[in-house]
């Protein structure tokens, strides 16, 4: 039987493969001690404090992003 994960990514659909790992966080921070699962918010607060965006490390380059991509196989609407 194939994941959902695997599913998704196989599908390019980031949305339900974003969902799925956020589900697998949550499953794993609650198997944590309290006190952890403080000290994993901790740091990414900090982190996102010092870059601008959560899950950087200081110094590291924005991500590039594709021109013209949805993520989800269309196309953006113009504004």
């Amino acid at each position: 039987m194939t994941s959902a994960l695997a599913a998704a990514l196989a599908r390019q659909d980031w949305e339900l493969a974003a969902l799925c790992l956020l589900l697998g966080v949550t499953r794993a921070a609650e198997a944590l001690p309290p006190e952890t699962i403080d000290a994993l918010i901790e740091a990414l607060a900090d982190a996102q404090t010092q870059t601008g965006r959560l899950g950087a490390r200081p110094g590291e380059a924005e991500p590039r992003r594709r021109a013209g991509r949805t993520g989800r196989g269309g196309r953006r609407e113009r504004r």
